[in-house]
C-alpha cells in the first residue's frame, strides 16, 4: 500500500466520523463508488476524489492547510522537492493555468515527474515543473516573479 494511499484512507475515515454515517451508509457509498466494502480497496486518485465529491455533497468540508510549520519541513525527505517549491509551482498552476483544479495539476505533475502526487516530486523533478509552469506563465502574458 502507498503512502497516498494511507492517506486517502485516513481522510475518508475522517469524513465517515464527520458525516456520524452507519457502516451500512458508508459501505454502500463504497460499493457504489468503487465496488467494494473496505476503503482499503482504493487504488487510484480518481476513486478517491469521487468518494470524497459524495462526501462534499453530504457536507463534509474539507480543512485547509496551505502552509506548512517548520516541523512538517523536518518530516519531509531530503530528496524530495521543498516547501517552498511545492509552494511555487501551486502559486504558478494557480495563476497561468487554463484548469485551474487539482486534478489538471496532477496530470502535469504525473508527466513530467512520473509520480501521482506533488510530494513524491524529486527536487530535480520539481525544477521541470517549475521551469514548464514559468513558460506557461510567460505564454499567458504574466511575468512569473511579478517583474516586467
Amino acid at each position: 500500500m502507498t503512502i497516498a494511499q494511507k492517506k486517502w484512507i485516513k481522510m475518508i475515515h475522517i469524513a465517515k466520523y464527520n458525516l456520524k454515517l452507519t457502516q451500512e451508509q458508508y459501505e454502500a457509498i463504497l460499493l457504489g463508488t468503487i465496488g467494494s466494502h473496505t476503503s482499503k480497496d482504493v487504488k487510484t486518485w480518481e476513486q478517491y476524489e469521487t468518494i470524497m465529491n459524495i462526501f462534499k455533497k453530504l457536507g463534509f468540508v474539507f480543512k485547509k492547510t496551505e502552509s506548512l510549520s517548520p516541523v512538517d519541513t523536518e518530516k519531509r525527505n531530503p530528496d524530495h522537492l521543498s516547501s517552498r517549491q511545492e509552494y511555487y509551482i501551486k502559486g504558478l498552476w494557480k495563476l497561468a493555468s487554463r484548469k485551474k483544479d487539482e486534478g489538471s495539476l496532477r496530470a502535469m505533475i504525473r508527466r513530467i515527474g512520473k509520480v501521482d502526487d506533488i510530494s513524491f516530486l524529486s527536487k530535480k523533478d520539481a525544477t521541470k515543473v517549475i521551469q514548464a509552469l514559468r513558460d506557461i506563465t510567460a505564454k499567458a502574458g504574466y511575468a512569473p516573479d511579478g517583474r516586467e
